[in-house]
């Protein structure tokens, strides 16, 4: 072999040695043969606590009220922080410690990532210093009461009770426990929106299974109760991502859209009540939206100094409702037990339906049965509710915009044995373009519907009175 190979051999041999040197000196012992840890404790009663890193300096100060914020006693902090934090002080403890280390610096103790001050009541100081990770068994390198003689290694614990910037110890606001909700309205500068909850829909409604509607003027327009559920969820299980401010000034209000151009969702409810308790009253929540930013969205309670991050998605949802996200996507749902007649017009010839309900007797039950007749005649029945069932299945695709719908291609006029505005009712379907129909049912007429359904449908019609 050639010198400069040996030589190379050798320098690269002296390299892993000198680096797994490193590393049995800066592990000083197996953690596997440690029998007892080595006291770190803090201050018995601590009444100041400091901590430096990266971001700066804070400082909790501790009084006859609890814990506060040094530079601001207003601030609401949230007391189970410096709780968490002295318990940790009092726990504070090493695995091992390297006796008269050679250089700080290998430590990364010249530089602390963290430091911790915490002061007794009698002034006595506790200090803390955190440096590097040591890889091997992901324990901190620590120097205890400025004491560079000795490097402690120590967990995780206490430099993860004191990983806090200010806002991470905000307290925030506590949001209602939300039973029901009965009520609620969005308004803003382009418009609002009500909607409220009706325990009896009868007379509201052809539907008496309605409970949701939307107020528009004098009248009231029925809603999906899934759809309106997936909205009031968003009131209900509304949180907070986040603390912007905890006291907002006019400047930031304007900056953050929480001033005149918010949105203001207001929702009644019945708060949750343990179970014996008497029914609560309403009670109402009020809530801003502001501005969208890539965190969330600024939100705020009415009348408070605090502002909040919350999930986009859901601001958006209350934001941006409207009737016609919210109304049922079945252009008519019939409940056909109420309906006595129907009257088809196709192709300018009308037939009517009679439904006429009849009860035997078997094995000791009665049986209800429906029998449809036209003109004399009986209708098969597997047929004339197949063709009930394609009117109930007709689905919504849009909303129409511009003219057009005068060519009507059929319509459905239901005479109900109901005692209310709704005993008759009207469903016309006229053409709009090539792959829509435009639908019109109780005065509505502003929704599309897919052309092929309404052929399909049509075709059944024909078949039924041809046959």
């Amino acid at each position: 072999m050639k010198r400069g190979s040996k030589l190379l051999l050798l320098c690269g041999a002296l390299v892993v040695l000198g680096a797994s040197y490193v590393a049995v000196r800066q592990l000083a012992v197996d953690p596997d043969e440690l029998e007892e840890t080595i006291s770190l404790a803090g201050p018995a009663s601590p009444q100041s606590l400091i901590w430096t890193d990266d971001s700066g300096t804070l400082t909790l100060n501790y009084g006859e009220s609890g814990w506060s914020y040094a530079d601001d006693s207003a601030f609401p902090l949230d007391q189970t922080v410096p709780e968490d934090m002295t318990a940790a002080l009092s726990a504070a403890a090493a695995t091992r410690q390297i006796d008269t280390p050679e250089s700080l610096e290998d430590y990364g103790l010249d530089a602390p990532v963290l430091t911790i001050t915490a002061q007794d009541e009698d002034g006595t100081e506790y200090s803390y210093a955190f440096g590097d990770v040591n890889e091997l068994t992901g324990e901190y390198y620590l120097l205890y009461n400025g004491e560079e003689d000795t490097v402690y290694l120590v967990g995780s614990d206490l430099h993860d009770a004191f990983n806090y910037d200010l806002y991470d110890m905000v307290e925030m606001e506590t949001l209602p426990e939300f039973g029901s909700v009965t009520g609620l309205s969005v308004d803003q500068p382009e418009g609002s929106l009500t909607l409220r909850y009706e325990e009896d829909g009868s007379g509201l409604s052809y539907d008496p299974d309605n409970h949701w509607f939307l107020e528009q003027g004098d009248s009231l327009l029925a809603l999906d109760a899934g759809k309106v559920s997936s909205l009031t969820s968003a009131i209900t299980g509304l949180y907070w991502k986040s603390c912007v401010t905890y006291d907002v000034d006019d400047q930031e209000l304007a900056a953050w859209g929480l001033g005149d151009s918010a949105a203001v969702v207001t929702a009644t409810y019945t708060a949750a009540i343990d179970e014996g308790e008497e029914t609560a009253e309403d009670e109402t929540f009020v809530l801003r939206l502001g501005s969208t930013s890539d965190e969330g969205t600024y939100a705020m309670l009415e009348g408070s100094t605090m502002v909040y991050l919350i999930d986009s998605e859901t601001a958006d949802s209350l934001r941006y409702a409207s009737y016609s996200s919210l109304r049922s996507d079945n252009i008519c749902s019939m409940d056909w037990d109420t309906v006595d007649r129907l009257d088809i017009t196709l192709d300018g010839t009308t037939y009517t339906i009679s439904f006429d309900v009849t009860e035997t007797e078997e094995d000791g039950e009665t049986v209800t049965d429906t029998l449809y007749t036209w003109d004399g005649q009986e209708l098969d029945s597997y047929d004339v509710e197949s063709m009930l069932s394609a009117i109930n299945g007709l689905i919504s695709t849009g909303d129409s915009s511009g003219s057009g719908g005068e060519t009507q291609l059929v319509s459905f006029t239901f005479h109900r044995n109901t005692e209310d505005q709704f005993a008759q009712l009207t469903l016309t379907l006229s053409a709009w373009d090539t792959g829509s129909c435009l639908a019109s049912f109780t005065g509505e007429g502003s929704r599309l519907v897919d052309r092929s359904a309404v052929t399909d449908l049509t075709e059944q019609i024909q078949a039924l009175f041809t046959a």
